[in-house]
Parts: C-alpha cells; sequence; structure tokens
C-alpha cells in the first residue's frame, strides 16, 4: 500500500505524548531535585556534563543534543529534562532509612559533578515518601520536621497518601516535602511525585516577575502621572510651539514606556504562563482536606496568588499607560496637524496675493517693453525714410515715420504674444 508524503515533523509531533515518561517508583524512595536556569547554557553543554558522569559509571551517555535523560547509576538514578529557560536534574533512590530525610540521595552524587553543573539554581527540594503504616509517624513527630508556624499539609491523590511541608529553605539550602502513602501505586507514586516537583519549580519561576514589580512600580506610576500632566496642558495649550514641545514631551514619555514594556513583557508573559500550570498541577494532584491543617492550595492562594495578580497588574498598567498616551499622542498630532494646514492655507493665500501683484508688475513690464522695442523700431523708420530721401525717393519722412507706428505697435504686441506663449507651453511639456 502507498500511502500520500508524509509530513516531515509526522513522527516527532506523534512521539511527543511518549517522551519523558514517568517511572515506576517503589516506596520507600527519596528524591532531590534542582532547577536551574540554563537559558544560555547550550543543550550540547549539558549533554556533555551528563557524559561525563555517565563515564565514571560506566553508563550509556545521552545522545548529543538530547532534550532528556534517564538513567540507572546504581546507588542512585537521575533524570534529566532541558526546557526552554531551565533544566531540571531529578535524583532517585529507595533506601530504607530511620526518619524522613536522614538518607538524602544527593549525598551519593558526586561532589565535583555537581559543582560544575552550569546555570543558575532556582529550585532545591528533598521529597520523601514512605509508607504510612509503618512510619508511625504521629503529628507531633510530623511537626517537629517543619517548622509549626508555616507547616501546611493534605490529602493528595484523593486520598491516597499525605503531603506535608514548611515552604522553608533549610540548613542545606533545600525545601523539604514529605509524603506517607496509604495507598500509592509505584505508578502513581510516579506521577504524584512530578507533578508535585512540577508544582515547586513553576512556581518558583512565576515568582520570578515579582522583582520587577517592586523596580519598575515607581517608574510608572511617574509615568502616569506625567502623562496626566501633559494631558491638562493640552487643553491649555494656545499656539503650535506649545504644541510641538508637548508632543516632544509625550513622545520621549512614549519610548520609556515602551522600553518598560520591552523590559518586562516576556518574564510578565512567561509568569502568567507559569502561574496556569501552577495551577493545573493543584488540580492533578487532587487535595483534601486533613482536619486541623491548612491545604496546599490555600496556602498558595494567601501567598502566591497576591504576587501573582501584583504582575498582572503591573503589566495591565503598562499596556494602559502605553494605549493611553499612543491616544494623547494622535490627539495632540490631529491639533498640530490642523494648525500647520491652517498656517499652510494662509501661506497659499499669501502667495496668491504675491503671484497675482507679480503677474500685473509682469504685464506692466511687458507693456513698458512693447512701448520700448517700438520706439527703438520707429525710429529705425525714421533713418529708413532719410535714407530713401537721400536718393531722391519722394517721401514724406514725418508721415512714413507716423504711419508706420501702429504697424510697430501691433507687430510688437504679436511677436511678443507669440514668443509668451511658447514658453508657457515648452513650461507645460
Amino acid at each position: 500500500m502507498t500511502l500520500p508524503t508524509e509530513h516531515p515533523l509526522r513522527h516527532r509531533l506523534f512521539n511527543e505524548l511518549h517522551a519523558r515518561p514517568y517511572a515506576e517508583l517503589t516506596i520507600p524512595v527519596q528524591v532531590s531535585y534542582l532547577v536551574l536556569l540554563t537559558a544560555d547554557v547550550s543543550v550540547q553543554t549539558e549533554c556533555e556534563h551528563l557524559r561525563v558522569l555517565a563515564e565514571q559509571y560506566a553508563i550509556t551517555p545521552p545522545l548529543d543534543a538530547a532534550t532528556h535523560f534517564d538513567a540507572d547509576f546504581g546507588r542512585f538514578a537521575i533524570k534529566w529534562e532541558k526546557h526552554s529557560e531551565f533544566s531540571s536534574y531529578s535524583f532517585y533512590a529507595n533506601k530504607p532509612c530511620e526518619k524522613p530525610f536522614a538518607c538524602k540521595v544527593i549525598d551519593q552524587v558526586p561532589e565535583q559533578w555537581l559543582k560544575d553543573i552550569q546555570g543558575e539554581m532556582l529550585v532545591a527540594q528533598h521529597i520523601d515518601i514512605l509508607a504510612a503504616d509503618e512510619s508511625k509517624l504521629s503529628q507531633q513527630d510530623i511537626s517537629n520536621l517543619f517548622q509549626e508556624d508555616s507547616l501546611v499539609g493534605s490529602y493528595v491523590g484523593g486520598t491516597a497518601a499525605q503531603a506535608w511541608t514548611d515552604f522553608r529553605l533549610q540548613k542545606d539550602g533545600f525545601s523539604q516535602l514529605l509524603v506517607l502513602n496509604n495507598c500509592l501505586t509505584p505508578h502513581t507514586t510516579s506521577r504524584l511525585i512530578q507533578h508535585l516537583l512540577e508544582l515547586e519549580t513553576y512556581r518558583m519561576l512565576a515568582l520570578l516577575g515579582l522583582p520587577l514589580v517592586s523596580q519598575y512600580n515607581q517608574q510608572i506610576s511617574d509615568m502616569g502621572q506625567s502623562l496626566t500632566d501633559l494631558t491638562q496642558r493640552m487643553t491649555d495649550t494656545s499656539n503650535i510651539d506649545e504644541e510641538r514641545a508637548l508632543l516632544e514631551n509625550l513622545t520621549f514619555l512614549e519610548a520609556n514606556i515602551e522600553r518598560l514594556i520591552a523590559a518586562t513583557s516576556y518574564r510578565f508573559s512567561a509568569t502568567k504562563a507559569y502561574k496556569s500550570i501552577v495551577n493545573d498541577r493543584l488540580q492533578r494532584i487532587r487535595e483534601n482536606r486533613i482536619e486541623g491543617r491548612q491545604m496546599v492550595s490555600r496556602y498558595l492562594e494567601r501567598r502566591f496568588e497576591p504576587a501573582m495578580h501584583a504582575c498582572e497588574s503591573t503589566s495591565s498598567r503598562l499596556e494602559s499607560l502605553s494605549v493611553r498616551i499612543a491616544r494623547a499622542s494622535q490627539i495632540l498630532m490631529a491639533r498640530v496637524d490642523l494648525a500647520l494646514e491652517s498656517q499652510n492655507q494662509d501661506l497659499l493665500n499669501s502667495m496668491n496675493k504675491r503671484a497675482k501683484l507679480q503677474l500685473r508688475l509682469q504685464e506692466t513690464v511687458e507693456g513698458l517693453s512693447i512701448a520700448a522695442i517700438s520706439y527703438y523700431i520707429v525710429g529705425l523708420v525714421g533713418y529708413l525714410g532719410k535714407a530713401l530721401k537721400e536718393i531722391d525717393v519722394p517721401i514724406n519722412i514725418d508721415l512714413f515715420v507716423g504711419a508706420s507706428i501702429p504697424v510697430v505697435l501691433l507687430s510688437v504686441w504679436f511677436g511678443v504674444r507669440k514668443v509668451k506663449k511658447h514658453l508657457i507651453a515648452k513650461d507645460k511639456l
């Protein structure tokens, strides 16, 4: 059977559903997770660094330009993923420990190799998953692992597990999250871990927009006030020079606003997208309330959502300022154009008057020219009459000269008019 020509990306797009598959994890599970901002680090560089680790453990290295890598190194397993502006490193182990967070899998990873990872670390988190019936942890034991004033906990996966955290950084620079398994399967355990890790990742990525709020808020307020002042001055201007000065000020202000938009638009757009992912992951972990404890989603509503609203508000203020100043510029440009049209009309009227005056002067000069030319020709006719008389031609010189005057005038007038018409016709061409 012969099929039509395939799209060159068909297989890649079809297999995208199978990229980065979930691993099946058996409890107990220890996870150490790192997220680094690597927008300026090439895929080849990261693959080369992973190849160094793989060669140390005689593991098959990742392919060149790969965007994900999974491998079991014996004492730990690693899962690496490359995204648009960050890369994530997940380290897994299944080691029985006496108490939560006593066995940190990242301690098994070569220290120098960790130190040489390129990028800026944004997220560092430990997750321990224990069987609830075997851990025998009381509420007091759980509270002792975290700071009580910010401790949050909820059922996740319906009621298949409990998740506990305090959203605090520990002495080693990692945050900690404890999951107590009630009835998770290996597959649902892997999915839950992935959702919890992504929740922390995209929460932090979304918050990258927050520093821009404090950095630019005062400038935006000052620009808004400047725009209000300029708009008020527009109603008080009385001449085109003042309007031109206002237009220059508006143009300068508009350039500054566009500069801020260019500096923040990408980050605020990314924040909006990451916020949507955070909300999606909160739904996917399927939280339920533990009596007497605040849920993770409720905690984020009080801390995370206000930060997102601040970013959205700042972005909206910038867009609103841009629209307002564009509208003010259009109004002022219209006024300047009307004033210029009025000046141009006055100038045209003045030029018209001057043209008419010049035409009259030209006609006067033309008449004087005809008279002057005729005078000289009549003079020549007089000399001609005298010459004829000298050769005994019976002629009355005065009568001859007087009779020639009308003929000379008409001839000169027709000649000048013909030359004028010829020049006008040539100018039109």
